[in-house]
């Protein structure tokens, strides 16, 4: 094996070592990225007091309030 062989031998090498450390890096880090800002949002949503179910009631009684206004105001029209 000459020299100019194992050169392009070595910068393939690098090249597939740097390749691979980047798969599996990236996700990684993302998904370490991801767990502590999920981490920081439950505890945010405890020390609030709300959860996700008093929000979805919350939602919900919105919703039927906003229907209960439009329902009225369609009925105030036609009476008019």
């Amino acid at each position: 094996m000459n020299n100019d062989s194992l050169l392009k031998y070595l910068k393939l090498n690098l090249f597939m070592t740097i390749i691979t450390l980047v798969f599996i890096l990236v996700p990684s880090l993302a998904l370490i990225s991801f767990s502590q800002s999920n981490d920081t949002l439950s505890e945010a949503t405890l020390s609030n007091g709300s959860s996700f179910s008093s929000l979805n009631r919350e939602l919900a009684e919105n919703q039927t309030e906003s229907d209960d206004q439009s329902d009225q105001e369609t009925d105030d029209q036609r009476t008019k």
